[in-house]
């Protein structure tokens, strides 16, 4: 696994893991691992049960370390709150009362969370994944590939200075997979504003042809 923090990198950095360990009762994750994402597109790479969706976890303060500590230096206090990241875990099942909102409404309930949301920013998603005919629908009776496109959309049109996305291509079809790499490619640039700096760290088992990372955690599992 790459434990290794450059402190050359001229964007500043918006996570730092310093000798951080986690996992569960039967599997460690990461041992004493330290790592620094900073502002830009961040990759998350490794292979089923390398611990991708776990790391995203941790990084959202979803997962308690067993050692070392995560800090933001963007935040106060080097503490997470929550209008400052985004994720939406793929896997975990949407409560009740999520489940039976509508998409759109789903959708306004998010742009109250991040105070930086941009309306303009999820119209042009929902129209780049084709969402339109779906924002009348509750979740439930989303596929969740059409799920995976509405956290996408409301994640990057959230304005959080983390953004946590987990495989972003899976169940998606040829044109919206496409689109997910024109996404990432336009806003790049954006991410690295000095004003308001921001990190996309996205958990994927390639890398992804075409997509200019600016960081990429390659992760093995841990014996």
């Amino acid at each position: 696994m790459n434990s290794e923090i450059d402190d050359c990198c001229e964007t500043p950095c918006m996570v730092q893991a310093l000798q951080v360990s986690f996992g569960y009762k039967d599997r460690k994750v990461a041992h004493q691992v330290s790592h620094c994402w900073h502002a830009g597109l961040c990759l998350l790479q490794g292979d089923e049960g390398a611990g991708k969706t776990s790391w995203l976890k941790a990084l959202a303060g979803q997962l308690h370390l067993s050692r070392g500590v995560l800090h933001y230096p963007f935040a106060a206090n080097g503490t997470l709150p929550a209008s400052s990241f985004f994720w939406q875990d793929p896997r975990q099942p949407l409560s009740e009362s999520h489940s039976r909102m509508t998409a759109e409404r789903w959708a306004a309930l998010q742009s109250t969370i991040y105070p930086h949301w941009s309306a303009h920013e999820f119209d042009k998603h929902v129209q780049g994944f084709d969402l339109e005919a779906h924002l009348g629908k509750q979740l439930l009776a989303l596929s969740s590939g059409t799920l995976r496109k509405l956290w996408m959309a409301a994640g990057w049109a959230s304005g959080a200075e983390l953004v946590l996305i987990d495989e972003p291509l899976a169940a998606l079809d040829k044109s919206s997979e496409r689109y997910v790499h024109q996404a990432l490619t336009e806003m790049a640039g954006a991410l690295k504003n000095p004003k308001r700096p921001r990190s996309v760290i996205v958990a994927h088992w390639d890398a992804m042809q075409g997509v200019d990372w600016d960081d990429v955690m390659s992760l093995s599992a841990v014996a």
